[in-house]
């Protein structure tokens, strides 16, 4: 009698520490860098396939998951209700009437790393998640599992979408911004920062996006536009960001304002988030149903962020093309470039094909370093050294 009780009680306390563990798992993956964005491989299940592998992009700033063509056709989410996305061990379902596909997937980052959809805020906001930028590594816990380290910030939360912001404090006003990982690069309105810069004109450092801030690569003129700014202190609670980079843009050729339509996804207006180039120096968690998010700083932002040549790109079909030519103290930084030209060439490497990351990396140095560029136009291949320029 007291073996079957005794073997009773085993029973329940295995059980319940079976129920115990899928109640709380943790699990934690590495990712991929590149262009100051997050790329993670999943695994996706859909009833009666074999699980299918997927690199993916993760990203904050929006709400949805999004599938190449092909890959939501071959998981036959049209018939499936539940898709489930594995990270590591940790199954996580998706309703598939929540999943879209969309012809900007699939594309390459370099190395044969073909990406194939997008991860959304709206998808991990169930989960403390946790960006460990100098490892490289990505964790994602039921809530509770984790004890959160670093500078507490809390953040408003738009359920429908996923999206937070935090309240950061410039040259002392308060602004709510986003945090958002699948930006490249710190951008904010255009507005703001010319009220920044009646006071701070030293702050503007050229116009026109150059590096990781030309990240859309868009022929719309928002980022030839756009103003490059270094900002002495962006405060988010007690936790002080120093020396960050960012491009202020305005309304595109049309008259349309980015930053309107992109506060439509947050729980309120936004000045614009916070990208990349500063989230990629931190350790963050970011503990969804508590709404906190906690911050380690890893190393010091980068002040040469803006040391490249100055060139604005477009991207088209796996080609790179020249947007525009950015201006520092009022003047072009790069000579014997049009617009339209081809950037076929930068030092030895190839760019078409190329990733963000490589391109951007051969046009980065030292100021008054050259870079020799070739490109192409109207058919005509020429050959120009330009100058790296710290903006």
């Amino acid at each position: 009698m007291k073996y079957v009780v005794l073997r009773s009680w085993l029973l329940t306390a295995l059980i319940s520490a079976c129920v115990a563990a899928v109640a709380a798992p943790s699990e934690s993956v590495p990712f991929v860098l590149d262009g100051n964005r997050v790329y993670a491989e999943v695994e996706f299940i859909a009833a009666s396939r074999e699980p299918r592998k997927a690199l993916v992009f993760v990203d904050l700033g929006s709400p949805s998951m999004v599938l190449s063509n092909e890959l939501y056709e071959e998981l036959n989410l049209g018939t499936n209700k539940v898709l489930g996305v594995r990270i590591g061990a940790m199954d996580i379902p998706v309703a598939s009437r929540l999943v879209s596909s969309d012809v900007w997937f699939p594309f390459s980052i370099g190395k044969d790393r073909k990406v194939e959809g997008l991860l959304a805020a709206g998808v991990l906001q169930k989960y403390q998640v946790v960006f460990d930028y100098a490892a490289h590594r990505m964790t994602l816990a039921e809530s509770g599992t984790l004890t959160p380290q670093g500078t507490a910030v809390p953040f408003r939360l738009n359920a429908m979408t996923g999206l937070i912001a935090v309240e950061a404090t410039i040259d002392g006003q308060t602004f709510p911004i986003t945090i958002d990982n699948g930006s490249g690069f710190t951008w904010i309105r255009k507005p703001a920062a010319q009220e920044w810069l009646a006071r701070h004109p030293d702050w503007q450092r050229g116009t026109g996006a150059v590096g990781p801030s030309n990240m859309r690569m868009a022929e719309d003129g928002i980022e030839t536009a756009g103003a490059l700014l270094r900002i002495p202190e962006i405060k988010l609670g007690s936790l002080r960001v120093q020396h960050a980079g960012v491009l202020a843009i305005g309304p595109d050729d049309q008259g349309h304002d980015f930053m309107d339509w992109y506060s439509t996804k947050n729980a309120v207006p936004v000045v614009g988030w916070l990208g990349g180039n500063v989230l990629r120096h931190f350790r963050i968690t970011i503990d969804y149903p508590h709404q906190v998010s906690y911050w380690e700083p890893q190393s010091a932002l980068d002040v040469r962020d803006f040391d490249y040549v100055g060139l604005t790109l477009a991207w088209r079909h796996g080609e790179y093309y020249v947007a525009g030519i950015a201006t520092h103290d009022g003047r072009p930084t790069v000579k014997d470039v049009q617009v339209g030209d081809k950037l076929v060439q930068i030092g030895k490497l190839q760019t078409r094909g190329a990733s963000r990351e490589a391109v951007f990396a051969a046009m980065r140095g030292r100021a008054g370093q050259i870079r020799r560029l070739i490109l192409e136009r109207a058919g005509v291949r020429l050959t120009v050294r330009s100058m790296v320029t710290a903006f």
